[in-house]
């Protein structure tokens, strides 16, 4: 009876062990951001430190989990209205790593925003990226090119600009801007250097802008295609999120 005791107590205190060897910041500061929102910055490491300005719970979310805005669900309206301002820090030499930042900021949420989470994986609605009839007009990366690629808005839309550029990196891209999971069933490997113009599928463009629809564009600037197919895309769903706690 005793060991059976005994034994009950060594697991009851995993979880505990567990919590307490998970990283965290040794001071954090959240502070709703007074005033209009006139610039806002996701949580960004520097050094041993994270920072955000005006930035939203589900802004804090999309980083410390790696996941997209069209992939949380749950969250109370709040979380992507209210704006805080984020200040923490680690102790120590050297600095964080981006998984160690974003594993003290999962722990920062969990402490301050009492934030539980659960994943499910649901079988949706995604575009596949395919080759277009006729073949990729994509060019091969230089050997010597050490860039990735960037993304500007402009008036017209947006504009890609690759270096050394995978198609992974083509479809992350796409999804942020298409309203959907766009999934790389292209084929093609390697690095690729490219353009591409194009405006949001997730908006509606002005009546009098001549810009290409995100289909046309990798269609014709890229020799690819999107088409509609279904995929098993990952859900983050907030349990429970509340209002941060005093500094």
């Amino acid at each position: 009876m005793r060991s059976a005791l005994f034994a009950f107590a060594l697991l009851s205190a995993v979880p505990a062990l567990r919590a307490q060897d998970r990283l965290s910041f040794d001071t954090a500061s959240i502070k709703l951001h007074k005033g209009e929102v006139t610039f806002s910055a996701d949580p960004s490491p520097r050094g041993r430190r994270v920072t955000a300005t005006a930035s939203t719970l589900l802004d804090m979310v999309t980083y410390a989990y790696g996941v997209r805005y069209d992939q949380i669900s749950g969250a109370p309206p709040w979380a992507g209205s209210e704006h805080y301002d984020v200040e923490a820090a680690s102790e120590g030499e050297g600095a964080l790593t981006a998984s160690q930042a974003k594993e003290m900021t999962r722990s920062l949420l969990a402490e301050r925003f009492q934030l539980k989470i659960h994943r499910e994986t649901l079988e949706v609605p995604v575009y596949a990226l395919v080759v277009a009839r006729g073949g990729p007009k994509l060019k091969p990366a230089a050997p010597d090119a050490t860039g990735g690629n960037f993304v500007r808005s402009g008036e017209k839309g947006l504009h890609m600009e690759a270096t050394r550029g995978t198609m992974d990196q083509l479809v992350r891209q796409l999804s942020y801007t298409a309203g959907r999971v766009v999934e790389n069933r292209t084929g093609l490997a390697g690095y690729y250097a490219y353009t591409l113009d194009w405006f949001p599928a997730n908006q509606i463009p002005p009546p009098d802008l001549d810009a290409p629809s995100m289909f046309a564009a990798v269609q014709e600037q890229l020799g690819l295609r999107l088409e509609q197919a279904r995929g098993q895309v990952e859900k983050l769903v907030i349990d429970r999120a509340e209002r941060p706690s005093a500094n």
